[in-house]
């Protein structure tokens, strides 16, 4: 589909849902903390917020206009969402404060969404909306991690440490073979990256909140220095640190550092 089909689509569905929901969107675009999105009826992606687009990676929101979720993301991930939407669709009702797994960021915790149909002027459901968030308190999260919730806590807590596959492989009592690949099978990625994503995350939170070097905050991220941080943000989200900070810090309105400008 070229660009200009993407936002006539994306046009039409926002001309179907009325003439307040410019200004919904831009509302929540100013919400640093919260993750939104609209989908058609065919669960096509007709919006997304900046927040949701830096929370899966996505550099554009106009690259995933009239796409599915099994289109974007992992396929337990993609039945996660789509699941919600369809209920909603089914039930004409809101789900809300639903607990769900699988966050697009790959991160431990489990989001908190709440999903709305959306309506036309003559009342008919054109799609639905969803606002969600994500916890990572470990005393609370669901027990989907299953055999490997040790292991993840255990990332979670030493991600500052040279963490080697055979301690994790102990704490299953498998072979590292069987526990790569278990934990491969569990969390659809393997441990290296689930590592990297846990520090590519800590450094997402410190270059958000804080005006910390980008070298103090991959030491604090448990990164070997700068250069291997700024690695694993171009690889895996395609961009930089500083210019990941410069774009979040735009969006809210926080100062830059000047080492970043």
């Amino acid at each position: 589909m070229t660009l200009r089909k993407r936002r006539k689509m994306q046009q039409d569905f926002m001309k179907a849902a009325g003439p307040n929901t410019a200004a919904f969107r831009a509302l929540m675009d100013t919400l640093p903390d919260v993750c939104f999105y609209m989908k058609d009826l065919d669960c096509r992606i007709m919006a997304l917020n900046r927040r949701n687009c830096e929370v899966c990676n996505i550099k554009n929101e106009l690259d995933v206009i009239g796409k599915r979720s099994d289109e974007v993301f992992a396929p337990a991930e993609a039945e996660s969402f789509m699941a919600l939407d369809l209920e909603v669709q089914s039930s004409r009702k809101p789900v809300i404060n639903r607990v769900e797994t699988h966050p697009a960021d790959k991160s431990p915790g489990f989001t908190i969404s709440s999903v709305y149909p959306v309506k036309n002027r003559l009342g008919d459901i054109i799609g639905t909306m969803r606002l969600y968030r994500i916890a990572t308190s470990h005393d609370s999260q669901p027990e989907w991690h299953g055999r490997m919730k040790k292991v993840t806590s255990y990332i979670q807590s030493h991600y500052m440490e040279e963490i080697p596959l055979s301690l994790l492989a102990k704490m299953t009592g498998c072979s590292v073979s069987q526990f790569k690949r278990i934990f491969t099978r569990t969390l659809e990625m393997s441990p290296g990256r689930y590592i990297i994503n846990t520090r590519l995350n800590v450094a997402r939170s410190l270059l958000e909140t804080t005006n910390r070097l980008l070298s103090d905050i991959a030491q604090e991220s448990g990164f070997y220095d700068q250069s291997h941080m700024t690695r694993a943000f171009k690889t895996i989200r395609q961009t930089t640190p500083g210019k990941y900070r410069r774009e979040h810090r735009a969006i809210t309105g926080k100062d830059i550092p000047a080492s970043d400008r």
